[in-house]
């Protein structure tokens, strides 16, 4: 955990220390690509994300394979390449990280997908009411590059130059997030570290929210057909992945501003006896630039949390991704500090026709 954090103190300070960071399984890195396939999509963003990772166990070639065939790119590719050249000397995973055997029969994925839909039906009235810390750092790309340059008699003018395609921060804010009698609630706390009297919806554009209850609402009250994907560890845990897909005129999923209502499809990696969601991907669809907003993409990861001495499965880390006219937006988002929703904490519920995330 120390050396964890010395190195997160490097990075934030620009400076580079002696001691690397730690080493990741090969399964992280999956998880890191396919994450990045929903809230990002650019190529070499996603290859730059993995250059400097370290790996702990050998990256094989047949890995390498599915995340072609799941939509890496060619400069993705050729990084994880060079990642699995660095780690040809390392033992190989003790389980494989993505697989797509052995197939479950048409039985067993029917089973799984009606443990699935059993978990997410009463995953909301199992939970407790509760309280963690929401801290979210925001990222943004916008349009042309404009960089000064010389004009006559040593003035300066602006010209155009490239797209400047790399993620750059704007930003981050705090929010007391709470889950009560079935619905979320945010209480901002902080913005870019300061105190703040701003309101959740007046700095949230849906890029992620909702994570507590409204992303297993959208992925599964509309009753979607599930079909069989592949295996993936996920945590160390070997997951089921089924994709779906719900049009827009049972879909609950809306993008704002302004509001509208959008279809989705994405993936559901979840335990495959239980039917316990491990991990949510969410992509909206039938998006055109011609919209305000014209790509959408969740990713929410859940691990477990104990409340009042009992374990759940709740939010461990999200990431939200939307693109409107030239400028992309990304959140990173992390829950802390699970705990029971005391008597001192003030909810303010939403008056008739106010919208609710």
């Amino acid at each position: 955990m120390k050396a964890r954090v010395c190195a997160l103190a490097a990075c934030l300070a620009g400076v580079v220390l002696a001691a690397a960071p730690p080493p990741v399984s090969v399964s992280d890195l999956v998880g890191t690509v396919t994450a990045a396939f929903a809230v990002d999509g650019d190529d070499p963003r996603i290859a730059r994300s993995i250059t400097d990772i370290r790996l702990s166990e050998r990256l094989s070639a047949t890995v390498i394979a599915m995340l072609y065939q799941m939509g890496a790119g060619p400069v993705t590719i050729r990084e994880l390449n060079s990642l699995a050249r660095k780690s040809k000397d390392l033992a190989l995973p003790t389980q494989d990280p993505l697989s797509l055997t052995p197939t479950p029969s048409a039985k067993e994925q029917a089973a799984m997908v009606d443990a699935m839909r059993h978990y997410a039906a009463g995953y909301l009235a199992s939970l407790p009411d509760f309280t963690c810390t929401r801290e979210a750092r925001r990222f943004r790309i916008r349009g042309v590059v404009r960089h000064l340059v010389a004009g006559q008699n040593d003035t300066e003018v602006h010209s155009e130059g490239e797209l400047d395609r790399r993620w750059v921060e704007s930003g981050s804010y705090a929010v007391e997030a709470s889950f009560v009698q079935g619905r979320d609630h945010y209480k901002v706390t902080l913005v870019n570290n300061k105190p703040t009297k701003l309101t959740f919806e007046q700095i949230e554009q849906r890029v992620t929210s909702g994570e507590f209850g409204g992303m297993l609402r959208e992925t599964f009250e509309p009753q979607p057909l599930f079909q069989w994907d592949h295996w993936e560890v996920v945590d160390g845990k070997r997951t089921a992945a089924f994709t779906y897909y719900v049009d827009a005129a049972h879909s609950e999923y809306w993008l704002c501003c302004p509001r509208v209502t959008t279809a989705h499809r994405g993936l559901v990696l979840a335990d495959p006896q239980t039917g316990a969601i491990r991990r949510l991907i969410l992509y909206a669809t039938g998006l055109t630039s011609a919209m305000p907003v014209s790509a959408a993409g969740h990713v929410l990861d859940y691990a477990e949390v104990s409340i009042g001495g009992r374990s759940y499965l709740l939010p461990r880390k999200s990431l939200g991704y939307n693109r409107s006219g030239d400028s992309e937006a990304r959140e990173e988002i992390e829950y802390s500090d699970y705990r029971k929703f005391g008597s001192d904490a003030t909810i303010v519920f939403p008056t008739e026709g106010t919208p609710e995330k």
